[in-house]
């Protein structure tokens, strides 16, 4: 695997040397990473699916029903984009040696393109059916700043490049400086502090996971080199048990952001760990996050595009369809609803980026130029 392009979340990247779980360039490369990253691209498109379609277009069926989700997210948020970041950051590690001209195009010229292009596609299509997105402002004139400040959904593209290029230059600094300066950095933002929009913070809290994946890959390959149950268990209980606390007491602000870097450092462990098992207990079952894992990046660029052109037809078809139903059976369907919603959105975004390529529109998804016959869909 040693000097093939990949795709890192999608997007082309060169791979290391040495894989993830310290396995030579001719053995397989661990299978945990891509599992771990469909869980993340799924928990993604989920909490969106769920926040428009029953928080931000105010289904009323779904009024009288329990705040389900909202306290799903609640445990999610640590896992989400700190463990997708972490795992980027990890596949990065070998490229930060690399001379500038080797890696300038995949790892930062690509996913600046990418952010650039699904912007415009997203502000074009919601200003076409008239309905506002989190993939775009509103107005024309805000565009030139979502693209400068990441202000949109689509900043994970934006903080990608930025990371390497930070991660790049502290190469040579003592792997715990810039690690804990972006850990002060994000619990600065987490006290509301910084200007711009959640999105734009987002870039701010989340630099300190890719810098630690990408500085300490051998405590990742410690972490991973054999199933830990336990440690799942215990971690995992005592994290849920703090984030309970937290959404009950409503510590002051500080407290909060202090209490957030621990819990996400936290929710990575487990996520790994939870990867590691369900790989290697449960290969065949495992199977399908495996090949979702290795295509993430349509799910993240598409879904919202997909979600705002189904927004309106979805409510006016659940709206009268929903509201009939007794109080037992709506608990169940504000349940399922997103989920099902959710496996539609990924298998259509799948089938986008299928399409794309069969067409000649494979620049929706890749920088157009460079060596394309090296390039193919996995990190």
């Amino acid at each position: 695997m040693a000097g093939e392009v990949v795709a890192e979340g999608g997007v082309a990247a060169p791979v290391a040397s040495v894989a993830p779980d310290g396995s030579s360039p001719g053995r397989s490369r661990a299978a945990w990473p891509d599992a771990a990253k469909a869980v993340c691209i799924l928990l993604v498109v989920l909490g969106h699916v769920a926040y428009i379609l029953l928080d931000l277009a105010g289904a009323p069926w779904a009024a009288g029903a329990p705040p389900v989700w909202d306290d799903v997210d609640v445990v999610l948020r640590p896992l989400r984009m700190p463990l997708f970041f972490a795992i980027s950051g990890l596949f990065a590690a070998a490229a930060l040696t690399r001379p500038w001209r080797v890696v300038l195009r995949p790892r930062v010229g690509q996913n600046l393109y990418l952010h650039v292009v699904w912007l415009l596609i997203g502000f074009a299509v919601s200003t076409a059916v008239a309905v506002p997105t989190f993939m775009a402002p509103e107005r024309l004139r805000d565009l030139p700043a979502a693209v400068a400040t990441a202000s949109t959904g689509l900043w994970y593209l934006y903080a990608l490049a930025v990371y390497f290029v930070l991660a790049r230059l502290t190469r040579r600094w003592p792997a715990a400086v810039p690690v804990a300066a972006a850990a002060v950095l994000a619990v600065v933002s987490f006290c509301g502090v910084l200007p711009g929009s959640g999105d734009t913070h987002s870039v701010v809290e989340n630099l300190v996971w890719f810098l630690a994946g990408a500085r300490f890959p051998d405590a990742v390959r410690s972490l991973t080199a054999r199933q830990r149950p336990a440690l799942v268990v215990g971690v995992g209980g005592l994290l849920v048990l703090v984030l309970a606390a937290v959404r009950l007491v409503h510590p002051p602000v500080l407290v909060d952001a202090l209490v957030e870097i621990p819990t996400r450092a936290a929710a990575i462990v487990v996520g790994v760990c939870l990867a590691v098992l369900l790989t290697q207990r449960l290969p065949r079952l495992s199977q399908p996050l495996l090949r979702l894992g290795r295509r993430t990046l349509p799910v993240y660029v598409v879904h919202g595009i997909v979600l705002l052109l189904v927004q309106r037809p979805l409510g006016a078809v659940t709206n009268p369809a929903f509201g009939r139903l007794p109080h037992p059976a709506l608990a169940v369907v504000v349940v399922a609803y997103p989920l099902v919603v959710t496996a539609a959105l990924v298998w259509l975004c799948l089938a986008v980026q299928t399409l794309a390529g069969r067409i000649g529109a494979g620049w929706l998804f890749a920088l157009p130029g460079g060596a394309r016959s090296r390039v193919r869909p996995a990190p």
